[in-house]
């Protein structure tokens, strides 16, 4: 046993003996030249070692080294690619002698790293090829193999690697791009990591600061990591992250993310939280999902993802608001798509589900299928502004004398808008609602299909039904030409007209059953140009309704008194025509709206007009003609019966806004051969009672006949 004891005492002193010796009369700074001149003959570069190297002999056998740096060629804004103040390495002796490289805590202070790319695109990164132009084989030349006669050598026994640690402090790091005009900067970084072993679950903690452009920020976290054999199939555990950032129009107060998995082929659970302004409108947003990554990392997927956020601020339709996402996200790596599957997203009180995919490519391409339950716009601050501000529109015109001076209005614009946004869109999709509501106006059971290419839209169905009827339209949108072209088919079925006027614009002129069969096409979008390049017809029909404002019988009793001489006696009536039927075809063109076969079938009485209106003016120039049927029941009654068979001719001038109806006097009685002739007879024995016996003269005759003739010509 004593011989034992005193052999182990006598290695030991061996040891200490050789170490000793090896400290005492080799100094690692003649090893300088060497170390320089090698990793000039593998880089290309100057390393320059102004510090010393020394030996550190306590806890185990290690090198220190201060004040290194690994030089840029000339031409980059710093001298240095990477500097470091001191650098510290052990290695554990005992070891050595099975095979195994037992490495101590490797520390590094003062660390700095600085990477830049010129602006003609040159990196002080390149040219690290480890070879001299003199040295370098010539390409395409094979470097000749060197014979040898020796015994292949038996193969070497694998060693075994082991790190007890790596820690950085004070390091930092610059990446400038004077290329892309980019410059990211960590100011600050300190980073701790256990004894790197395999297999074993090791601690990491860091903190780091710095900027990426005008943007500041900071984070420090921890975590545990466990290295595989396979480096791919490491992971992470018990991840923890604090984050902040700012610049000038964003701040990140706080960001947390919390993970308890990070990893390969393995479910990771993840929970975050934001919170900060940007611009004018603050948010503060927490979330969760569960990741997965496939081993190809060719498939993530993050199921059951929601997130919840409540942003506040001026620019918003409210002061404040919630929005709410939830659903199943995919992307697939291969064919670089995105797919959003049972999606539930909520603004406030808008719903919304569906589905939505977008393939990555020069243009993104974006797919989806959403439903809503019902949108009402108008609980929206400004949603419904112009119903709320307007006062209550009188039902029609004047009838009779001349139309009320419109307020001036501004002149209409032609600039067009701006859509050049379009010709960056591939969108495809289709969009249902149950319930719709804009500007006070109801829509319900919409459908919309529509699709928008590189600047072309195209409206390939816009289906629903609006109060008791049905609407359809299709178009086309051309964007890509300047201006844009369209071409718009619309057909409106049954629509009860007076609760859409009057929840759509507080009017109710026209009431009844209408329906509106719209082909139109244009160039242009701007105010101007949508009412003068506008052509195409516009036929309708309406049915069971009425025209307010206007009265025809009692026009038709003013026209019966004026041809008696007598005024109409004032009878207190709503002004309103009833008519069973109402139709027409406008004609557009050239900025004015025309029709030749306006048709109104009202009881006692047919109706046929025609005219026109210009669409940039908006002025009336219409002319109605009233004819009298033959019956005393309905509307009128029995004082119209006295004008049966007679045509009734009234003016409609003004404009949109205020206009006007007259009787047209002179037109009534040219047009009439019964009532001119009647008004003849009247006339004249009018002038035998002014004028007695010199009625029969036969110059008074002459005169008295030119006059009537003046008056019915």
């Amino acid at each position: 046993m004593k011989k034992l004891l005193y052999i182990l005492l006598g290695l030991v002193l061996l040891v200490v003996v050789a170490i000793g010796a090896i400290v005492a009369f080799i100094n690692p700074n003649d090893f300088k030249p060497l170390i320089t001149d090698e990793v000039k003959k593998a880089t290309g570069r100057e390393l320059v070692i102004d510090g010393d190297i020394s030996w550190r002999f306590w806890p185990s056998l290690g090198l220190s080294v201060e004040q290194l740096a690994f030089q840029n060629p000339e031409g980059f804004a710093e001298p240095d690619m990477l500097k470091l103040s001191k650098a510290e390495l052990s290695v554990a002796v005992m070891p050595l002698l099975s095979d195994t490289l037992d490495i101590g805590l490797v520390s590094l202070h003062g660390a700095h790293v600085f990477i830049q790319t010129l602006p003609n695109g040159v990196s002080n990164l390149d040219g690290l090829t480890g070879e001299t132009g003199a040295e370098s084989t010539t390409a395409g030349e094979a470097e000749p193999a060197l014979e040898s006669s020796a015994p292949a050598s038996e193969p070497a026994t694998a060693w075994t690697i082991s790190i007890g640690g790596l820690e950085l402090l004070d390091a930092s790091a610059t990446v400038r791009d004077d290329k892309a005009h980019t410059n990211s900067e960590i100011s600050k970084l300190n980073l701790t990591i256990g004894k790197l072993e395999t297999g074993v679950w090791v601690p990491i903690e860091f903190d780091v600061e710095g900027k990426q452009n005008a943007l500041m920020f900071s984070a420090k976290g921890d975590a545990e990591a466990m290295i595989d054999k396979e480096i791919m199939m490491s992971q992470l555990r018990t991840l923890s992250l604090e984050a902040s950032a700012n610049d000038a129009a964003t701040q990140l107060e706080t960001f947390t993310l919390k993970a308890d998995r990070l990893g390969l082929a393995i479910p990771m659970v993840f929970d975050f939280a934001a919170k900060g302004k940007a611009s004018d409108m603050s948010f503060d947003a927490t979330g969760k999902t569960t990741v997965e990554v496939d081993e190809a990392i060719t498939l993530i997927t993050a199921k059951a993802l929601e997130l919840n956020t409540t942003v506040a601020g001026k620019s918003l339709p409210r002061p404040e608001m919630k929005i709410s996402m939830a659903g199943d996200v995919a992307f697939d790596n291969k064919a670089q798509k995105l797919s959003l599957e049972n999606l539930k997203a909520a603004v406030d009180e808008l719903n919304l589900d569906g589905k939505a995919s977008v393939a990555l490519a020069d243009i993104p391409a974006i797919r989806f299928d959403v439903h809503s339950p019902k949108i009402n716009l108008d609980t929206f601050p400004g949603g419904n502004t112009a119903a709320a501000e307007d006062k209550p529109a009188a039902s029609g015109g004047s009838q009779g004398g001349a139309a009320e001076k419109p307020a001036d209005k501004k002149p209409l614009s032609d600039v067009e808008p701006d859509l050049s946004a379009l010709k960056g869109l591939d969108i495809a999709g289709k969009i249902t609602i149950d319930d719709f509501v804009a500007s006070n106006v109801q829509v319900t059971d919409v459908i919309a299909n529509f699709a928008v290419n590189r600047g072309k839209v195209d409206v390939k169905q816009f289906d629903a039904k609006l109060y008791d009827g049905t609407i359809n339209v299709e178009g086309k949108l051309d964007a890509t030409t300047s201006p844009a072209r369209y071409q718009v088919k619309k057909d409106i079925k049954n629509v009860n007209v007076l609760p859409l006027m009057q929840a759509a614009a507080n009017q109710d002129m026209l009431a009844g059953i209408g329906s509106i069969d719209a082909n139109v096409s244009g160039v242009g979008l701007s105010e101007k140009r949508l009412r003068t390049g506008i052509t195409g017809t516009v036929a309708i029909n309406f049915a069971d309704g009425a025209i307010n404002g206007i009265n025809i019988p009692e026009m038709i009793r003013e026209a019966k008194a004026t041809l008696k001489g007598q005024r109409a006696e004032y009878v207190e009536e709503t002004r309103k025509t009833d008519f069973s039927a109402l139709t027409a075809t406008f004609n557009l063109g050239k900025g004015i709206a025309s029709t030749r076969n306006m048709k109104m079938e009202a009881p006692a009485l047919r109706v046929r007009s025609e005219g026109q209106t210009n669409l940039v003016k908006e002025d009336l120039d219409f002319e109605v003609f009233v004819s009298v049927v033959g019956t005393s029941k309905g509307q009128g009654g029995k004082d119209i019966d006295e004008l049966k068979d007679v045509t009734i001719p009234v003016k409609i001038g003004g404009t949109w806004t205020a206009p006007s109806y007259n009787l047209d006097v002179k037109s009534l009685l040219t047009s009439n051969k019964v009532l001119e002739e009647k008004a003849r007879k009247e006339a004249e024995r009018g002038l035998k009672k002014l004028l007695g016996d010199k009625a029969e003269d036969d110059k008074v005759k002459e005169a008295a006949d030119k006059l009537l003739k003046g008056l019915f010509n």
